[in-house]
């Protein structure tokens, strides 16, 4: 999501209160108070994780990322007063968008206001293929964290695109589905995005990771264990940003750069081999060498998960995050120490790897351990604690299935 830090902050901690309350009855409630009446379409998507893969989708490289059981729901019906508007009840922000036709020329919103430019990015979308947009009410609720590198704004986008599909009997879907809404971030929310995160919420598929190239658009679905067997525990490091501040689009400059430097289209093309022989200005080398190995690191690491040995694929996570914080320079010290009390217990304490998540500069940190040890969670936030005077909040995830619209029989009661 597209805010400052501190205003952030708040509303992230109102979000503790409300999204005990499942997203869809929030969605719901919220569509009925603000709009009167029930929706037409209910759609969910969900959040994601990248088990390994960072920085590299916008170097057409490979990546490995999980949808998660959380999500977040559009609800969606045509309107009859001329007007689209649209609610989110995490951020208590009601916008009204200009009509998405004429999107391109319009002025953004700005301050608590500013999301509500991933909406009408979604349905600018529609209006570029020629589908005709009618006035439109629309309400959000998500319980995936805001700011904290689980893609909450790729979910946004997905369940609204899903949602106004449905709605406009539009044949739109899947990858398709994945580009329009990368685009509606890329140009409407200021953050130029690769395809990963959209395509993760749109194709994701329980019980698996996904290993994408981000050349080809090839989808290989990877077994990923039973969570009775394998957990995946989500710490928050406290530390939210928003991509748009610049440090995410500054890190892609810095890529292309070293691609123009390199002699090639996109750092995918350049082999170790090669990057040894260049001599390339110290930054660019150091953000090449973190996109080529971690392309090597993805493809090893998903055979890994393929023979399920996660002790190996625990030591590319490692390997990962420390290219992340000293190649790639995204990680902060927050993120680092959830990392370091992760690794200090190791296989004999049940954890198998953990890195940073998502773009860096704050966000999460995950951890895979062994689901039949306890006390994992709480030993790594004490240690966090003991280091920085404040508690890490962290969740237990588990894989969850891609985007979808809800059957009405399935709503819930609100």
């Amino acid at each position: 999501m597209c805010a400052k830090d501190g205003w952030l902050r708040r509303i992230l901690h109102r979000m503790s209160a409300v999204t005990k309350v499942p997203a869809a009855v929030r969605a719901l409630e919220s569509f009925a108070r603000r709009f009167g009446g029930r929706p037409t379409v209910l759609a969910r998507a969900p959040g994601r994780v990248t088990l390994i893969g960072e920085h590299v989708d916008y170097s057409d490289g490979l990546v490995l990322p999980m949808s998660i059981d959380r999500d977040c729901i559009a609800a969606v019906r045509v309107s009859n007063d001329g007007r689209w508007r649209a609610w989110s009840d995490d951020l208590q922000s009601l916008a009204e968008l200009p009509d998405p036709a004429a999107a391109s020329t319009a002025p953004r919103a700005t301050g608590a206001a500013a999301w509500s430019n991933l909406a009408l990015g979604v349905l600018a979308g529609f209006a570029r293929e020629g589908v005709r947009v009618p006035p439109l009410e629309m309400s959000f609720a998500s319980d995936v964290p805001l700011g904290a590198g689980l893609s909450s704004s790729a979910a946004l986008t997905v369940s609204l695109a899903t949602a106004v599909a449905e709605v406009l009997s539009a044949p739109l879907f899947g990858i398709p589905l994945a580009r329009m809404c990368q685009e509606a971030e890329s140009e409407f929310g200021g953050v130029p995005c690769g395809i990963l995160d959209p395509l993760a919420s749109a194709l994701g598929r329980a019980d698996h990771a996904m290993l994408i190239d981000c050349r080809s658009l090839d989808v290989r679905f990877v077994p990923f264990p039973p969570a009775s067997r394998v957990a995946l525990l989500v710490f928050d490091s406290g530390v939210h940003r928003s991509l748009s501040d610049g440090r995410y689009a500054g890190r892609r400059h810095e890529v292309e750069d070293a691609a123009r430097a390199a002699g090639v289209g996109m750092l995918r093309d350049l082999d170790e081999t090669k990057l040894r022989t260049l001599k390339l200005p110290a930054l660019f080398e150091r953000r090449a060498r973190h996109v080529v190995r971690e392309i090597q690191r993805v493809q090893l690491a998903a055979n890994a998960l393929r023979r399920d040995d996660m002790e190996l694929f625990g030591l590319f996570m490692a390997q990962s995050h420390q290219s992340l914080r000293d190649d790639f320079a995204v990680s902060t010290p927050e993120l680092d120490a959830l990392v370091d009390e992760a690794r200090a217990l190791g296989t004999a304490g049940g954890v198998y790897g953990a890195r940073l998540t998502g773009a860096g500069f704050g966000g999460s940190v995950i951890v895979l351990a062994d689901a039949a040890r306890t006390g994992i969670g709480e030993r790594i936030a004490a240690g966090f604690e003991r280091r920085f005077k404040r508690p890490a909040g962290w969740q237990r995830v588990s894989s969850g299935p891609g985007a979808a619209v809800i059957p009405a029989a399935r709503w819930p009661a609100a």
